[in-house]
């Protein structure tokens, strides 16, 4: 039986205009990362796990990029150097694999209300469904990933899944650090959201000094992220 796993990730919260920088837009992200199961990942796996064992961490050690970004714990121990090669072995893993993606946008200073958040997301989704209605249709079944960090978007998917596809179920007790795959949708929320925020020249001083140029930026991950998307 044919499967396509898709693995969900949030950046932001539900709450209206929660952005503390009147510069910045208030943005709620939303990534969906599609793997079809008949392509294996485990050569890719064991390349991204033999690199961290390597290194002294053990080979299950989770990547959340943002943080890792910022150097906020558990990546406060690691030097820019390093943590600049994590970022990129994982995102090396999720291109050598063409891992394809979605992505959901939403600024919410243009939100009146959690339930406009709500009807963009489940529009957004049954459209993403409908214009690759023959891309799902080649699988028997699907499995969504999502770790129901967020109650409300949790309740949003269950209702926007099962109003635009029959063949799918939720995977139970999914946890992110479990799954390398769903690390790489939170590395699809942060690329998202750096695009966004360059793209819109608001800058962030910890990312500028991560990437360390635009050109550089552009270079090692934008095009190659941005010919990724399903």
């Amino acid at each position: 039986m044919s499967e396509l796993g898709i693995f969900i990730d949030e950046s932001g919260f539900f709450e209206i205009n929660n952005s503390q920088n009147e510069n910045l837009r208030d943005l709620y992200i939303v990534s969906f990362l599609f793997h079809d199961k008949s392509v294996s990942i485990e050569k890719g796996i064991k390349s991204f796990e033999d690199f961290l064992l390597r290194n002294g961490l053990n080979k299950n050690f989770p990547i959340h990029t943002m943080p890792l970004i910022r150097q906020k714990k558990p990546y406060q121990v690691f030097n820019e150097e390093f943590r600049r090669k994590l970022f990129h072995r994982l995102f090396v893993l999720m291109s050598k694999l063409k891992l394809k993606h979605k992505i959901f946008v939403c600024d919410k200073k243009f939100c009146s209300s959690k339930q406009v958040i709500r009807q963009k997301l489940e529009i957004y989704i049954k459209q993403m469904i409908e214009d690759n209605q023959d891309y799902f249709n080649k699988f028997d079944g699907i499995v969504i990933y999502y770790d129901e960090g967020q109650d409300y978007l949790t309740k949003i998917l269950h209702n926007a899944f099962s109003e635009n596809l029959n063949n799918y179920r939720f995977k139970e007790g999914v946890c992110q650090e479990d799954y390398r795959l769903s690390q790489c949708a939170d590395l699809v929320c942060s690329l998202e959201l750096i695009n966004q925020r360059k793209q819109n020249n608001e800058s962030i001083r910890s990312i500028d000094r991560f990437f360390i140029s635009d050109s550089n930026y552009n270079k090692n991950y934008r095009k190659i992220y941005k010919n990724l998307e399903l």
